[in-house]
């Protein structure tokens, strides 16, 4: 077996030998939109079609499109990555392809349209979700004709606006999951975000372009008086304003309403925009020259009265918008010197971070973007540096791919953007990287120092090796931030595999992304579980202050080999390589917190491949195992073995309270009858056996009971059993809970809608604190 195995990995090696990202024509920190534009690029020239006379056509396309196939989902690269070749499937040898037109006119529609920004899964929640940033998406298809017979309006709007709104576009073919999440059932649908609403309509120019201009943020100044001017520079909102003076009664010789809204959205929070009546106002005479209205960029010096002021010599709102952002002074320039200037003020306490613009050579476009980026932080300082005048700067910080953006951190850190580059996107990933101080980028050279030998053996360490091109990658890093503004015991550390490499080797990194808390006194523990911050929150609290207890062989027949019979052990016997295993275990750390106020109760866990002596005497040949050694057995004498279906925590709580005393009484109609006319309190549970939320909720409920024994009674009503008395009670849906005071003698008790433990807790305290306040003031 393994013989044939090997041949067949050597035969797919041999077929499809060559390097996809050369064969392609890109590096392998290539993002999704670079991998599709290049096999496009290749497609239109390479494709059978177009090349019948070469025999070797159909073959040289196959590869092609296999390459583009594996390198475009994330888990197909991920694997090739990892082990150069792609993972076997049945499909590996029949490769399909479409025709010449398919990828001539449908394939990658917006690709080469700077101004229409490509969103997938990876980037959509950080650039449009938590964004304040306006965008208009377009959710199509490329086999759906209105979404081609949309695209030259779409283009043509988006070069208009630039700059006064963000326009996306979501190829639903490759990124459906993402489209579903939206709700798209239909394509083309246009959606407008931050408000999450839907273009309905002709999609034609007028249409959409109303459709826009009714929902962009503006804020337009009318300055009709000398007062008003006088207001206006004095409040200091802005250093620059743009001015539009306007001559004539009814300013016609102005912008007209439209023109204004577009080019106050495209400077909006750059500078100031205000229309002047230059027949009220006196100051217009400096700068107008006859009838005709006229732009002018005015900039007030900041330590003193004086101005100063151009005229602007375009007339339409994109060009206009262009020439004022020229004027705007660039990105600081650092050198070597001041950069580590600003590294040492970092390091020394000072609480200002940078963003810093990574550039090799003149990039015009993009030096114009990066003009809004002071504006938009203005709590940020904003500088760039020319690696190819500073390589030193560049190298020392690992930056590989131009251009970059990094925010370098109070204390020291940095850490580098990844996504879309457009000053919204980077601005607002350097609004939240710089408030979390706590995690920094980590480079072949840093890891050793800081985390497997440091001089300071107490930090703790939680890593997350990723890679820039790994979509669930880009989704967890705003987590990590989150989960390390709120832990602060513990280091946050990323490292990019596709840069150090061999650190991510020497780590055994075989999937992305990986993370690991890294502990000096013990070996560094992967993390499993959600990507989310609430999970690595827990995570790292459970291993730091744990409560599930680590057996080896000795302390299992210590402690659970010689258990007293009013004490139960639960007992995960596990393999770290196990995917089941791997599922388990955030649930049993969760299991463990949920029963940790059950008395004589423990919960641990033993690693077979660590102990493998211990696993072998038990018995354990499968992974995950669970036991149980009950209460009224002496040590290993008794054990039940769990083989329900879900293995989450819940589920494990359900089935060691069935094993536990119930504080709980069953009520028959007599009984209840004697809970009404008793002195005490109850809480009482309206179930059915066939529910199964009662059967989830009966050790909460058992809980309750435990919790306020000393107070209250718990009993429970099987409505199955006794219908007409549930029907009494009022009760119609199961579970219900309900609340008696002593002697109430009526059927229908107070009812209680939650169904969690502590709540109910709360809920009954606060009814008896209230009934002995009443007696307390009665006396």
């Amino acid at each position: 077996m393994f013989l044939i195995k090997l041949l067949l990995l050597l035969l797919i090696g041999l077929t499809y030998g060559e390097d996809y990202y050369k064969l392609l024509g890109i590096n392998k920190a290539a993002d999704n939109r670079e991998i599709r534009r290049a096999f496009k690029k290749i497609a239109v020239v390479q494709h059978p079609d177009k090349n019948q006379d070469d025999p070797e056509a159909h073959a040289k396309f196959v590869k092609l499109t296999r390459a583009y196939e594996v390198l475009k989902d994330p888990e197909s690269r991920k694997h090739y990555d990892m082990f150069g070749v792609e993972k076997e499937t049945s499909s590996w040898s029949n490769s399909k392809y479409h025709s010449y037109s398919y990828y001539r006119d449908h394939f990658g529609i917006y690709d080469d349209d700077p101004q229409i920004i490509t969103l997938n899964s990876a980037d959509f929640e950080s650039n449009v979700l938590k964004s304040d940033s306006q965008w208009f998406v377009n959710y199509y298809s490329p086999s759906c004709s209105h979404c081609h017979d949309l695209a030259p309006t779409w283009r043509k709007l988006a070069t208009e606006l630039e700059g006064a709104i963000m326009f996306g576009a979501v190829n639903c073919e490759e990124d459906w999951n993402l489209c579903r999440q939206q709700n798209i059932r239909s394509y083309p649908s246009l959606v407008f975000y931050p408000t999450n609403e839907r273009f309905n309509g002709d999609r034609n120019r007028e249409n959409l372009l109303e459709f826009i201009l009714n929902r962009l943020k503006t804020d337009i100044r009318f300055v009709n008086s000398n007062d008003d001017w006088e207001k206006l520079t004095v409040k200091n909102e802005y250093i620059s304003w743009l001015l539009l003076l306007c001559n004539g009664e009814s300013q016609t010789e102005c912008l007209s309403v439209q023109e204004r809204t577009i080019l106050a959205a495209m400077l909006n929070n750059l500078v100031g925009m205000a229309v002047i009546d230059c027949q009220a106002v006196a100051m217009c005479k400096d700068f107008l020259d006859g009838e005709y209205s006229t732009a002018v960029y005015w900039e007030k010096a900041q330590h003193s009265n004086s101005y100063a002021a151009r005229v602007l010599n375009n007339k339409q709102p994109l060009e206009m918008a262009k020439e004022v952002l020229d004027y705007i002074p660039g990105l600081k320039q650092l050198d070597t010197g001041s950069f580590k200037d600003i590294l040492n003020q970092l390091e020394m306490g000072s609480q200002t971070a940078w963003l810093v613009y990574f550039h090799l050579g003149a990039a015009a476009e993009l030096d114009v973007e990066v003009k809004k980026l002071p504006a938009m932080l203005q709590q940020l300082n904003v500088g760039r540096v020319n690696c190819g005048h500073h390589a030193t700067i560049c190298s020392d910080l690992s930056v590989s791919r131009y251009p970059s953006f990094a925010v370098l951190k109070p204390g020291g850190g940095y850490e580098f953007y990844h996504g879309t580059v457009s000053a919204h996107s980077v601005a607002q990933f350097a609004k939240e990287s710089a408030t979390a101080i706590n995690l920094r980028t980590l480079s072949q050279h840093l890891f050793p120092q800081l985390v497997t030998e440091s001089q300071d053996g107490n930090t703790v360490w939680f890593i997350d090796f990723y890679s820039p091109w790994c979509p669930p990658c880009l989704r967890f890093l705003p987590e990590l931030r989150k989960a390390s503004r709120t832990v602060d015991s513990v280091r946050f550390g990323t490292v990019d595999c596709t840069i150090h490499s061999q650190l991510c080797k020497e780590h055994n990194i075989q999937s992305y992304p990986t993370t690991m808390l890294f502990n000096r006194s013990e070996q560094a523990q992967r993390f499993q579980g959600e990507h989310s911050a609430h999970s690595v929150i827990d995570f790292i609290q459970d291993l730091l202050n744990p409560t599930v207890i680590k057996l080896n062989e000795e302390t299992f027949y210590t402690k659970v080999g010689m258990k007293s019979p009013d004490s139960i052990w639960v007992v995960d016997f596990f393999m770290p390589w196990c995917g089941p295993c791997q599922a388990l275990a955030p649930q049993w750390r969760k299991f463990a917190k949920l029963v940790s106020d059950q008395e004589n109760v423990h919960i641990a866990e033993v690693n077979c491949q660590e102990e493998t002596k211990l696993c072998s005497q038990q018995g354990v040949r499968s992974y995950p195992t669970i036991r149980l050694y009950p209460l009224r057995s002496h040590g290993l004498n008794t054990v039940a073995l769990y083989s329900g279906y879900h293995r989450d925590a819940k589920s494990f709580r359900q089935w060691l309270f069935s094993f536990l005393p119930s504080r709980v009484v069953e009520l028959t109609p007599d009984t209840f009858t004697q809970v009404l006319q008793g002195n005490e309190y109850w809480l009482v549970d309206f179930y059915a056996p066939w529910c199964g939320h009662c059967n989830v909720f009966d050790p909460e409920f058992r809980t309750v009971a435990q919790k306020l024994e000393k107070k209250v009674k718990a009993g429970k009503v099987n409505c199955d059993s006794y219908r007409s008395l549930c029907q009494r009670t009022g009760v119609t849906q199961y579970p219900t809970v309900q609340f008696y005071s002593p002697g109430s003698n009526n059927y229908k008790g107070l009812e209680i809608t939650s169904q969690s433990a502590d709540r109910i807790i709360s809920f009954v305290e606060q009814k008896l604190a209230n009934h002995y306040t009443r007696i307390h003031d009665e006396f």
